[in-house]
């Protein structure tokens, strides 16, 4: 007798944080692109630890999304349940703050 299928991650979890982590990516590219555009005009060191601190956080976003794990072989992986998806959102809205100031003129 074949074993039993694995149960499908909870729905209710897993859509959510797929979403919010694709916002993340989002505005994680926006804001490579803009530091990028500033390196290029100022050539400061500041510019480029930017740049690097947003491929370190674009790096953390493509891993812990959802579609990452399941294509990694992780079937079962909300042991912390809602948790993932609080810190994900506190994550956009930091990043949406940062966007939005960064995008301010001066």
């Amino acid at each position: 007798m074949p074993p039993a299928p694995m149960p499908p991650p909870d729905i209710w979890l897993t859509n959510p944080h797929a979403l919010i982590t694709l916002g993340n990516i989002i505005l994680l590219f926006c804001l490579l692109v803009l530091y990028v555009k500033n390196y290029e005009q100022i050539k400061s060191k500041f510019a480029l630890g930017l740049i690097a601190f947003v491929i370190l956080l674009l790096v953390q976003a493509f891993t812990s999304h959802p579609i990452a794990h399941f294509l990694w072989g992780f079937r079962s992986i909300y042991a912390l349940g809602l948790l993932t998806l609080v810190s994900a959102w506190f994550e956009f809205v930091a990043l949406a703050i940062l966007l939005y100031i960064s995008l301010r003129p001066e």
